[in-house]
């Protein structure tokens, strides 16, 4: 049953629509850090432990819950993680409810359960039906995918998504007559965000119009300043070319690791780690259990030298790239750029990944610095090993 802590305006306003057992579907629509995750992950645990509903005052009776994400990568770093914080955080879990190889969590007080699958697994998405369904990052699922689930779906549909595309099929679904559309914002959860996450959202107020409409107001993009128009999403990398890697450091916010292919006159990306809070250390060991090859280059944000130079003794061919922005946007926008469908964050980066524009709506000739993690890893390995840029430091050697 749900400990009333630590819930949002987004978690109340869920359960109110779910208690009227009256929508097909509940959209959520919102900006960045508006616990939309968060809460719908604390609203299955409600269900499936069998709270009480506020409009008829009875106990939830036992449900089939399907948590569902693009891929269960995916799913593991966010919505997964988040329904099994909130187990813990409410004395709930109990690992031998936990069947990690099915990836099901049951209750045997109430008989419920949560399931929790990736998009890409066909076999899941044209599987067993259940109760109630909750995609997370909806717009990331294609609408023939969302079909499917949607058929073998008794009673509820939750989605969460954020509006960055201007045309999107999860659109008409929250629009539709009978359905119920929530539009969050980080306002709503302004207690559980530190003062440098907002400071970071409230910039794009004075950065992009269209992105802080967006990420910071949760309303629907209509930009038409999309930097990488060109991509395509592709299954697999062809492992034919030549390959090397793109690296962006960070800490509070993502480290991205990007292996880069240039096969046929195309350009490759594919997402390889995507992950903050990791020191240097940490960095080595991700290294070493993804089985980076030592030989291969990896080219890396100049701006944190002792880092390169910690990778390089562990025994990475790893060195500065050239970080001219333009120049290097400009080279991935020549090439037939390809991007794996498995790349989740690096997706959701480039279909938000803008151009700046000044008051008088003139668009300028450098990207909004927002979200551009994977971006940057992507054009580092690219740019700098196809121009063939030496780094040379002042003062000497790196």
């Amino acid at each position: 049953m749900m400990i009333e802590t630590n819930t949002t305006p987004v978690y109340w306003a869920n359960k109110k629509a779910y208690d009227k057992g009256i929508y097909r579907v509940i959209a959520n629509q919102g900006s960045t850090r508006s616990s939309k995750t968060f809460s719908l992950s604390q609203l299955m645990i409600d269900i499936a432990s069998g709270g009480i509903n506020q409009v008829t005052g009875q106990h939830y009776g036992r449900k089939e819950i399907s948590v569902v994400s693009p891929s269960l990568p995916h799913l593991k770093k966010g919505a997964r993680k988040d329904v099994l914080s909130n187990l813990e955080t409410q004395m709930l879990f109990m690992e031998d409810n936990f069947n990690r190889t099915d990836q099901i969590y049951t209750f045997p007080a109430t008989g419920s359960y949560i399931e929790f699958f990736g998009a890409d697994d066909s076999q899941k998405v044209r599987g067993p039906g259940r109760d109630i369904l909750y995609i997370n990052e909806a717009n990331l699922l294609n609408r023939e995918t969302y079909i499917q689930l949607a058929l073998r779906t008794r009673e509820m549909i939750f989605m969460d998504f954020n509006p960055a595309d201007e045309y999107s099929w999860v659109y008409e679904v929250a629009d539709k007559t009978g359905n119920k559309l929530i539009i969050s914002t980080y306002k709503n959860n302004l207690a559980n965000l530190s003062k440098e996450q907002i400071a970071e959202i409230e910039a794009l107020k004075d950065a992009d119009e269209n992105l802080w409409k967006v990420f910071g107001l949760g309303q629907r993009g209509t930009s038409s300043e999309t930097i990488y128009t060109h991509f395509k999403v592709i299954d697999e990398m062809p492992e034919r070319g030549e390959q090397v890697m793109g690296q962006d450091f960070g800490y509070n916010v993502p480290s991205a690791l990007i292996d880069i292919e240039f096969y046929e006159g195309g350009l490759y990306w594919d997402e390889v780690l995507y992950e903050p809070k990791l020191t240097t250390t940490d960095l080595i060991e991700r290294y070493k259990a993804l089985k980076v090859k030592m030989g291969r280059p990896i080219y890396c944000d100049a701006a944190e030298p002792k880092t390169i130079e910690e990778l390089v003794r562990a025994g990475y061919n790893a060195m500065p790239a050239d970080k001219d922005v333009t120049e290097g946007i400009r080279k991935v926008k020549s090439m037939p750029l390809y991007i794996t469908k498995r790349s989740i964050n690096l997706l959701k980066e480039a279909r938000s990944y803008k151009w700046k524009v000044d008051k008088d709506g003139r668009v300028l000739d450098e990207p909004v610095k927002f979200n551009d993690h994977a971006m940057d890893a992507g054009r580092y390995g690219t740019f700098t090993h196809l121009t063939g840029f030496q780094f040379v430091p002042v003062g000497g050697t790196l």
